[in-house]
């Protein structure tokens, strides 16, 4: 609706009048391009998932801002050129320059304001996609480590999914497996985007981590409109990732008693169903952001559970992973529960970094 005002009123300045200046029309002709450029940015935007696509779009729109940020200069002009013309008798000539020299400060002050205001639209509008486009060319190298497969079950589902061997893997040795759910955000058709999402695959992928704790990384891909379980009417396709993940057994060296699951948001409601639903397949868990069903949280006692969560978050409520920590407590279990008060989301970064929380992870057996 704002775009088609803005546009009529823009093919409104382009009418042929004889009272209407040059200024005038070229204002009318900036505002239907910008109108129709970011208009055509927006429908790219919604209809591709390609994150290369979307950045590209994202980089026009902040220039169109920019840009129709210095559409009032040329109004300005114009009405300064008006005020030129107007016919004062000799008594009025004071107040003729008065009025010139306010409108020419007014002009001034105004193109100063635009300046200013334009840089710091830009500013802030590019840095995020600057830094997303950095970040996905960094997720890219890493997409690189891993091997793209398919699983496919007795029913004919198809699983795509992501693997990382240990670093000098050798087929003769136990290695732990470390399942991490992609949160929301990431389009489902984009494969590579949704390692981004894979927090804790990108962090144990490094080269660091990867020596000092051996393991294979496994990340599960979920098609558009899916989810790994937990949220109430949301269709989950939990069952052919544990299906997968069984089936690695088959194919790798993998230590059974050393299966670990982790997620953030949508992969935090991922990790409290899986182990729930199947806490014979987990030994250890590290749901961030997350919830679920606490009538099944007796099933999850005996897996070793950390759970994070940021007292202000207002994507997912903190009492998701309260609420879960009380049943398995009041279960028997002893899980563990760090909540950050001053947070809110986006709490990965503090999680990853807690002090002893990848050793205590990689120590954790089943049975024990």
């Amino acid at each position: 609706m704002y775009l088609s005002t803005g546009i009529l009123y823009a093919f409104s300045l382009l009418l042929p009048k004889p009272e209407k200046g040059i200024w005038i029309k070229i204002s009318g002709f900036l505002m239907i391009a910008s109108s129709v450029i970011y208009s055509s940015a927006l429908v790219s935007y919604t209809s591709y998932s390609s994150a290369e696509i979307n950045n590209k779009v994202e980089k026009i729109s902040e220039w169109v801002y920019l840009g129709s940020s210095m559409i009032p200069v040329s109004l300005i002009i114009h009405f300064i050129g008006e005020l030129k013309r107007i016919s004062l008798n000799n008594a009025g000539l004071q107040m003729r320059k008065g009025l010139r020299t306010v409108s020419q400060l007014a002009a001034i002050v105004s193109f100063i304001f635009m300046l200013i205001f334009g840089i710091r639209i830009y500013s802030d509008c590019y840095t995020p996609v600057d830094w997303a486009k950095r970040n996905f060319e960094k997720t890219k190298k890493m997409a690189q480590l891993f091997e793209l497969r398919n699983f496919v079950n007795s029913k004919g589902e198809v699983l795509p999914y992501r693997i990382l061997k240990p670093l000098d893997y050798d087929p003769t040795k136990k290695y732990p497996l470390v399942v991490s759910l992609p949160y929301g955000g990431q389009p489902g058709t984009d494969w590579i985007r949704q390692i981004e999402g894979s927090v804790a695959a990108e962090l144990l992928s490094t080269d660091d981590n990867r020596k000092k704790y051996p393991a294979f990384i496994f990340i599960p891909h979920c098609p558009p409109g899916s989810g790994w379980g937990g949220i109430p009417y949301y269709p989950s396709i939990d069952s052919l990732v544990f299906d997968a993940i069984s089936s690695l057994n088959t194919q790798f060296n993998i230590d059974s008693e050393r299966r670990y699951v982790t997620g953030l948001s949508r992969g935090g409601y991922g990790a409290w169903n899986f182990i729930c639903k199947r806490p014979d397949l987990f030994a250890a868990a590290i749901p961030v952001c997350g919830g679920g069903d606490t009538a099944l949280a007796s099933r999850a006692i005996s897996v070793a559970v950390w759970a994070f969560h940021g007292k202000n978050d207002k994507n997912v409520p903190v009492s998701g992973s309260r609420d879960m920590i009380n049943a398995m407590k009041n279960a028997g279990g002893h899980p563990r529960y760090t909540e950050f008060p001053d947070e809110g989301h986006n709490i990965w970064y503090k999680t990853s970094i807690t002090p002893g929380l990848w050793d205590w992870l990689f120590s954790q057996r089943a049975n024990d």
